[in-house]
């Protein structure tokens, strides 16, 4: 015989009411915890935070786009001694010293390529009120991840220079600001590929005391109209990607330099090294080995841009450009060379170089009105 069917009473229902809040709130509580910040970066006081800039691509199938966020945690330096030998190797191999005027510079520079590194540190950015945890520091100090974000979301947080900006999340105590920006950079549009050293600035890379001395004691010199002419390639819709062999250290100073002189927004790929590893020996590895496979990377990025590829004849820039353009020739719309070696467009290492590349895709340059550039 059946158990006679008992009535609901309000206690039950209270009771169902209950569990149905609960759970909701579970669900809820579920998927916004990547909307708000719930935890901190792992920082400490005595240590800086420095975002270098990158730039996104997006992925029309998915309608999302690709954040790339890459910093640097290090503790300042402040080893007098290691200083005060660089500085005495600097004067008996080159004759170079300090003078009142450039002090600070030796300094601030110097004390960046001494910073100590910090690894395992977690680091949390935010930005449309969500926040986001990126992959941990490794020994070197850097960290670096790729977020996907729906374009929506994009939109929303995106300011009128077509940027995203983000910042980090300290803990309750920390009142420092560390803050980044990511160039939104659609699918289609002209991007310049460009060397730092001697091709924007003027570095004498070929002379190692005058190097060294521009490098680490003078301020940084723009070469003459070529951030103007930056400005006039580059279309709202433009990109600008710096590849240098300058190790990652010395981002800060020059990416002051670059802002200050007047020129397009971009993102950066230069050298990793650290004094403690093998990756010292990077500084002496040839751009032949690095730069292919930072400007590849670019070119994949972004499949349906075009390129201007701008170096300089000092060291391997036109080799490296036109192994470029034989592997990515719909992309290279022009290579354009600042001759700093005083060569000759007819002599053999052009000749070379280019052979199988037609006349008008690249050009040796000694002033920027010398540029001959027609824009698609």
């Amino acid at each position: 015989m059946l158990s006679p069917v008992k009535k609901n009473t309000s206690s039950d229902h209270m009771k169902q009411i209950l569990l149905v809040t609960i759970l909701l709130l579970m669900a809820y509580s579920d998927c916004s915890a990547a909307n708000r910040p719930t935890t901190a970066s792992q920082l400490k006081q005595d240590q800086n935070l420095v975002f270098f800039d990158t730039s996104a691509w997006f992925d029309p199938h998915t309608k999302q786009w690709h954040i790339p966020i890459h910093g640097w945690v290090f503790e300042p330096a402040i080893s007098v001694v290691r200083k005060e030998m660089i500085a005495k190797s600097m004067h008996v191999l080159y004759g170079l010293s300090t003078q009142p005027s450039t002090q600070d510079k030796f300094d601030q520079r110097i004390n960046l390529l001494l910073a100590d590194n910090k690894r395992n540190r977690s680091i949390v950015i935010r930005f449309a009120e969500r926040s986001y945890t990126i992959t941990k520091s490794q020994p070197n100090g850097h960290f670096s991840d790729t977020l996907k974000v729906d374009a929506e979301i994009i939109k929303r947080a995106m300011g009128p220079t077509k940027q995203l900006h983000y910042q980090a999340v300290l803990p309750n105590n920390d009142s420092r600001v560390f803050s980044g920006k990511v160039n939104l950079l659609q699918p289609e549009g002209l991007s310049i590929i460009s060397d730092i050293d001697d091709t924007i600035k003027i570095s004498q890379v070929n002379n190692r005391k005058l190097l060294l001395e521009s490098t680490f004691y003078k301020d940084f010199t723009v070469v003459p109209g070529i951030a103007e002419k930056y400005q006039q390639w580059l279309p709202d819709n433009g990109g600008l990607h710096f590849v240098t062999s300058s190790p990652w250290q010395l981002y800060p100073a020059l990416h002051e330099f670059i802002e200050r002189t007047g020129f397009p927004a971009a993102d950066y790929a230069m050298k990793l090294f650290r004094f403690k590893d093998r990756t010292l020996f990077n500084l002496f590895v040839e751009s032949t080995q690095t730069k292919p496979p930072q400007i590849i990377q670019i070119l994949q990025r972004y499949p349906a841009r075009q390129f201007i590829l701008v170096g300089d004849s000092g060291e391997h820039d036109p080799e490296i450009y036109a192994q470029i353009q034989q592997q990515f020739p719909a992309q290279i719309l022009k290579i354009l060379i600042r001759n700093v070696s005083n060569e000759d467009r007819q002599n053999k290492r052009f000749r070379q170089t280019f052979k199988g590349i037609e006349g008008d895709l690249w050009q040796l340059f000694n002033h920027v009105d010398e540029i001959e550039l027609e824009l698609p």
